[in-house]
């Protein structure tokens, strides 16, 4: 029994169906498949509840405080009223410092892991010599992208050293345009408020609002109180929490058509 010439050899069509089932998958599934032991999809839904019950906290407080101060007004000489108010008022400029640590406390680390997962898996992909000592070590090293290298040696610094190893592995095209200055701002933001809590000193202060300004950060990614016609407090912006979910959500899905693309 002879083959029809039409019909494609076996190993033609197991290749094509292959094709066929890669090309149905969407990036996000893609990068998802490689980052499966790491859960990102659902590690980011437990964020995004806890700023969305946080978002909802200062609004009941907000509204609080427009309540007694409507009291205020009717009853002007009830000193309680205004001890209340001042309480309230406090209580509510804290409580945004409280939220913007609670956020940056999660989204700071998680895109920080998620980084160093995406590259570890794109480092497996590469089938790095496991066995070869010297190879594992410098492996070790170009694929870590907590760190990055100068003519000096290499250094500990995040942000570049994603840059530098997206770079590297011809990952950057495929990333949001704004990421680096993305991060930047976060990671920027989330040193002084782990190291230094809800009220900087004033050089750190001063430091930051600089490099808003120098930097060209968005206006509204940062909102503040001032003291004294000063910054004194700075809060992570509900559009900027938004646009750093909105971040991750592009990481992913440009890592799955990196990987979709070296697939076909």
């Amino acid at each position: 029994m002879t083959q029809d010439s039409s019909t494609p050899p076996f190993d033609e069509e197991a290749a094509a169906s292959w094709q066929r089932f890669v090309d149905s998958i969407s990036p996000s599934m893609h990068a998802g498949w490689m980052l499966r032991q790491t859960m990102p999809g659902t590690q980011l839904d437990a964020i995004k509840s806890l700023m969305h019950r946080n978002e909802q906290a200062s609004a009941a407080t907000s509204i609080k405080l427009k309540e007694t101060k409507a009291e205020i007004e009717a009853n002007p000489d009830d000193v309680g009223l205004e001890w209340t108010y001042d309480h309230r008022f406090w209580q509510s400029v804290f409580m945004d410092s409280a939220h913007s640590m609670s956020a940056v406390g999660m989204l700071a680390p998680f895109i920080e892991s998620l980084f160093v997962a995406i590259f570890e898996g794109l480092r497996k992909r590469h089938g790095a010599a496991a066995e070869d000592t010297r190879h594992q070590r410098a492996d070790d090293q170009f694929w870590n992208p907590q760190i990055v290298f100068r003519s000096e040696g290499p250094r500990d610094d995040l942000v570049a050293g994603i840059d530098q190893l997206a770079e590297s592995c011809g990952l950057k095209p495929y990333l949001p345009a704004d990421y680096r200055k993305t991060l930047s701002a976060l990671f920027a933001y989330r040193n002084n408020m782990l190291h230094n809590g809800f009220e900087w000193p004033a050089d750190a202060i001063k430091k930051f609002s600089n490099r808003i300004a120098s930097e060209k950060w968005p206006e509204d990614w940062f909102t503040g109180a001032d003291r004294d016609g000063q910054p004194w407090l700075y809060y992570m912006s509900p559009d900027f929490c938004s646009h750093c979910v909105e971040l991750i959500d592009a990481v992913i899905d440009g890592v799955g058509r990196y990987l979709k693309e070296r697939e076909a």
